[in-house]
């Protein structure tokens, strides 16, 4: 009877463990046409954030501060970068780069 009983119980925490909770996910692309960040926590929970325009040598640092103050706040809130890729090309004006952020 206890065999069957310890049994029961770890077929209950097997399947406890299978049925676990997604990780949390951020997807934060950058934008090389519009000079702008896109970060998205999923459906309703995306925002936009501007950047400076690249006319200029001395805005390169502000953009590179802000995207260090965003990374900086995800790795804080216990995100960790899984993948970075980029589609398109600077030269043809449609780079976009892909930062995917997990939290497990």
């Amino acid at each position: 009877m206890r065999t069957l009983l310890l049994s029961a119980v770890f077929m209950l925490m097997m399947s406890r463990v299978a049925v676990g909770a997604p990780p949390s996910l951020v997807l934060v692309q950058y934008h090389y046409t519009t000079n702008s960040l896109t970060v998205t926590r999923g459906p309703g929970q995306t925002q936009t954030i501007e950047l400076a325009p690249l006319d200029i040598r001395k805005r390169f640092e502000a953009n590179a501060e802000q995207f260090y103050t965003l990374f900086a706040g995800l790795y804080g809130e216990g995100y960790t970068l899984q993948n970075s890729s980029e589609i398109g090309s600077a030269s043809s004006n449609t780079l976009t780069v892909n930062y995917v952020f997990v939290k497990p």
